[in-house]
């Protein structure tokens, strides 16, 4: 708390002591997420008898260094007035376009996917920071159209352009679950800033009618959709992993089987349990209790962004918010759906708990950019307060004037 606050009464002091706090539950829920992270990490890649994923201890530490990034990636965004963000619009974009051309050409491959940079000691997934450099450019471009956003040609061509052109470069990795939840943000928040919903509409049925068609042209894809619809007549090829995620949800019951144990996930009946599917190992060890316990930070670090977003003094704040609050919740949703095999396998973390350094790193950083608007919303409120102060003084000295 700013000392300028003990010049006022001592109620008005504490009140704006209070108010000057960051938003105590936004960074209590993402703490605590990183810290079940943590264990959940270690516990999928290490068995007191036996290691099953390759060092477990190594990959722990990385972990934790992964952590330590973010967390230093969410204080510096946090000290970022993120007004800073309407200069660094277009530089961002293009800076994800050139390493998504790069990972195009030059990529990594694991698991049929080439989505990774790789550099010395670490690797690289611009995909991730797509997401959060979208986000930006919608709220910017957002703002700045103002009204004009009801036009047709103004909400959907710059935005289906700009989407557009990302969501190819993400197709060629492939990575579907990015271009999902690109063209999601798009039309959420497309329709928060007013634009009609029959345009929104169309545009979603003229979509989903094409991808039925891409899918229905392709019997690979077919394939796959129908290995989904029936993964467990298919479980020892494309519904493998999805009936060993479903075995170890089910298996850990309500409290679960203790961490450091479980038949799927500490027996690699379940690949890579602690990326995409970590929310399976958290079941069959935590039981229902534990996946609670994760739903509910979740449900309490969406709550603190949405309410960041109502109180926004401006609209690019309230659209930044939205838009970063969106993304996480659609990654935590799209995750943990995949994990219970509602909806195919998509290659998402669960934000702050999956194993992942460029997950870590973008989500730290967008909930940084989320407590900056939270900061200048709360410094409004403590301005407010101090200006009702200041006109309250002069009345009291001349009412003590005349006592006197």
């Amino acid at each position: 708390m700013s000392t300028a606050a003990e010049s006022y009464s001592p109620d008005l002091s504490h009140e704006l002591r209070r108010i000057e706090s960051w938003d105590t539950g936004l960074v209590m829920a993402t703490v605590m997420l990183l810290g079940i992270g943590s264990v959940m990490v270690y516990s999928a890649t290490i068995n007191p008898d036996t290691l099953n994923h390759g060092n477990g201890e190594l990959t722990l530490r990385k972990h934790l260094i992964h952590v330590g990034i973010g967390i230093g990636a969410m204080v510096g965004a946090m000290a970022i007035p993120y007004r800073a963000w309407k200069r660094l619009v277009y530089p961002a974009l293009l800076l994800v376009t050139f390493l998504l051309l790069l990972v195009t050409f030059f990529g990594t491959t694991a698991g049929n996917a080439r989505r990774w940079l790789s550099f010395p000691g670490f690797n690289v997934q611009p995909a991730e920071m797509a997401k959060l450099a979208f986000v930006i450019f919608l709220a910017y471009s957002l703002d700045k159209k103002g009204e004009r956003i009801r036009s047709f040609a103004v909400a959907f061509i710059p935005h289906l352009s700009v989407c557009g052109l990302l969501i190819m470069l993400c197709l060629t990795q492939p990575d579907f679950g990015t271009s999902l939840i690109l063209v999601m943000l798009m039309f959420a928040m497309l329709f928060v800033a007013g634009t009609r919903l029959s345009y929104i509409s169309l545009f979603v049925c003229v979509g989903g009618f094409l991808v039925f068609q891409a899918i229905a042209s392709n019997s690979m894809r077919l394939g796959r959709v129908m290995m989904w619809l029936d993964p467990w007549g298919h479980r020892s090829d494309g519904g493998y992993q999805m009936v060993n995620s479903l075995i170890a949800i089910g298996s850990g019951g309500l409290t679960g089987q203790s961490l450091g144990f479980g038949g799927q996930t500490l027996t690699g009946y379940l690949p890579e349990g602690h990326t995409d599917f970590i929310l399976a190992v958290l079941a069959e060890q935590l039981g229902f209790m534990g996946v609670l316990v994760v739903i509910t930070l979740f449900g309490l670090l969406l709550s603190r962004g949405i309410s960041t977003a109502v109180n926004a003094r401006d609209d690019f704040g309230r659209f930044l918010a939205f838009g970063i609050t969106l993304l996480l919740g659609l990654q935590a949703v799209i995750n943990m759906l995949v994990a219970v095999a509602l909806i195919p396998t998509k290659g998402l973390t669960l934000p702050f708990v999956s194993y992942g350094g460029s997950s870590m790193l973008v989500s730290c950083f967008a909930v940084g950019i989320l407590l900056s608007i939270s900061r200048d919303t709360r410094k409004g409120w403590v301005e407010q307060l101090a200006g009702v102060q200041d006109r309250d003084e002069p009345a009291s000295d001349k009412e003590a004037e005349v006592t006197s």
